[in-house]
C-alpha cells in the first residue's frame, strides 16, 4: 500500500476508491497497471506495461513478424524475476509484465523500471521491434 500511495502521490493520480490490490498509473504517455501478488506471492507485485494493439488490417507475414519479434525478445529477457511479453485478450493489447519483490522494492526503482519499460513501449510503438527488416505497411 505505500509503495503504490507513493507512486500515486509522484504521479497525482490515486486508484479509483483506495484499492490497493490493483492499481492503474499512465506515466509518460504509457499505461501501468500493479497487481498485489496475492495470497501465494503476497511479498510481491507483478507490473504490466501496455504495448497497445497490434495494428489492425496487417498481411499476415507482417502479423507474424512482429509476433515473432516478440516472442526473440522473450529469450533475450529470459532470467529470474525478467519481464515477459504477453498479450492480453480481453483488450486485446500486448503486454510486458514482470513480477518483483516489495522487500527491495522502493519509489526510485520504481520510476526507473517505469521509464525503462515505457521506452520499450514507445520503440515498439514506432516500428514493433522490426528495425533490421523493411518497415511495415501499417494500414
Amino acid at each position: 500500500r505505500e509503495l503504490i500511495d507513493q507512486l500515486g502521490d509522484h504521479l497525482g493520480a490515486r486508484p479509483p476508491g483506495g484499492d490497493h490490490q490493483s492499481a492503474s498509473f499512465t506515466s509518460d504517455g504509457v499505461g501501468f497497471t500493479f497487481f498485489h501478488g496475492g495470497m501465494l506471492v503476497p511479498d510481491s507485485m507483478v507490473l504490466h506495461c501496455d504495448f497497445g494493439e497490434l495494428p489492425g488490417q496487417l498481411p499476415p507475414a507482417t502479423r507474424e513478424r512482429i509476433l515473432l519479434r516478440l516472442l526473440e525478445s522473450n529469450l533475450y529477457l529470459f532470467s529470474e524475476h525478467a519481464p515477459a511479453f504477453t498479450y492480453d485478450p480481453a483488450r486485446q493489447h500486448i503486454v510486458l509484465m514482470c513480477r518483483f519483490g516489495l522487500a527491495r522494492a522502493d519509489l526510485a526503482s520504481l520510476l526507473e523500471l517505469m521509464a525503462f519499460f515505457s521506452g520499450m513501449a514507445k520503440r515498439w510503438g514506432r516500428d514493433h521491434f522490426l528495425f533490421d527488416t523493411p518497415a511495415p505497411d501499417m494500414n
